[in-house]
């Protein structure tokens, strides 16, 4: 009678061991990681909005310096036409 008794013990000690290891997975490495997965998403988060606004300020800039790339063209063929009228 001892035999089932044994293995109904050693499966409750396992069963325990288990329960206790599983515990303390889930409460020493799942939930910081969890936390810290949370942490990181809204920095990336901000991260894309900072990008975005640099974008947008960059695009600014980049039209407003080829606004004046077309006013210094303009300027050097006028400064030529006068140049050349001057020769003449």
């Amino acid at each position: 009678m001892a035999f089932p008794h044994d293995i109904v013990g050693w499966i409750t000690v396992g069963g325990a061991v288990v329960t206790i290891l599983t515990v303390m997975v889930k409460v020493l490495i799942v939930t910081p990681l969890s936390t810290q997965i949370c942490e990181l998403n809204g920095n990336f988060g901000t991260l894309n909005s900072t990008l975005d606004k640099i974008r947008s300020d960059f695009k600014k800039l980049e039209d407003r310096v080829d606004g004046h790339d077309v006013t210094l063209t303009k300027h050097d063929e006028q400064i030529k036409t006068l140049f050349h009228k001057e020769e003449r």
